[in-house]
């Protein structure tokens, strides 16, 4: 069973040199993607931000977008522009997301469990379903755009892309695939996304998290005491303040970095 996943939006790629188009835009490998298969990335500025990040769903006949409603149309816009003479059809769809227990797994982390594109109207909310998605997005420290981070504003980095498989650092090039490398070489990701739990319920997404007085970072997705948060880790060693209140800061199981902050080097 699938419940709509709410805020997204679909863009339907179709034509000869479809692959091939996506290849040289997007940060995920996308010249193989079988259908039924789905890989997520993202189109970046030529700076490394992320104009939008992306599901790519394989079909037989077309690659199927699963973006933030609110980039929809500037997405289109932006792939007519690159469209030059290729082979390519470039087109917004009424289809729907759903997430759930049928379609294909979520390529960002097994607990994600299945997502999949229906027709318009052929889902409807299912609440225990979207909060159990949104309580795994928490554990695993995986950031959606619009209530945890805003398009434009971050790098892949700053939203573990180069953890979740976002990034594919072997494939050739891709618009802004400079920035990112060299971040990823040099080591100098700064802003990452954690997991952060108080002692009563978070408050709304937006609020100012702090060290010693020092703004470290916004709250995102919460679910009672629990929630994310993209921050500096080279300012927090395993607690912050939210509106006052303490909370205790993690990264994520297995996440290749750690908070960095003084009281973490004492």
């Amino acid at each position: 069973m699938n419940s709509l996943l709410p805020g997204r939006a679909v863009i339907s790629i179709t034509g000869a040199d479809r692959l091939h188009f996506l290849e040289g835009l997007l940060s995920c490998h996308v010249e193989e993607i079988a259908p039924g298969e789905i890989r997520y990335g993202a189109l970046l500025t030529p700076q490394g931000k992320i104009l939008t990040d992306m599901m790519v769903h394989g079909f037989e006949d077309r690659i199927a977008l699963d973006v933030p409603a609110e980039a929809a149309s500037d997405l289109v816009r932006r792939l007519t522009l690159y469209r030059l003479r290729a082979a390519v059809g470039i087109e917004a769809t009424d289809e729907i997301v759903t997430v759930g227990t049928d379609g294909t797994p979520d390529p960002r982390g097994v607990a994600l469990g299945h997502r999949a594109i229906a027709p318009a109207g052929s889902a409807e909310v299912v609440p225990d379903i979207l909060a159990a998605y949104q309580s795994a997005r928490i554990d695993a420290a995986i950031a959606d755009a619009g209530v945890d981070f805003e398009l434009g504003d971050v790098f892949p980095h700053d939203i573990n892309m180069d953890v979740t498989g976002g990034v594919d650092f072997n494939k050739g090039c891709f618009v802004g695939q400079e920035v990112v490398s060299r971040m990823r070489h040099r080591g100098t990701a700064r802003r990452r996304t954690v997991i952060v739990e108080g002692e009563r319920d978070l408050p709304a997404p937006g609020a100012s998290l702090s060290v010693g007085g020092k703004d470290v970072g916004r709250l995102g997705t919460s679910v009672g005491p629990r929630g994310i948060a993209v921050l500096r880790i080279d300012r927090v060693a395993d607690s912050a303040e939210i509106d006052g209140a303490p909370v205790s800061v993690r990264v994520a199981p297995g996440a290749p970095f750690a908070l960095t902050g003084a009281e973490a080097d004492a």
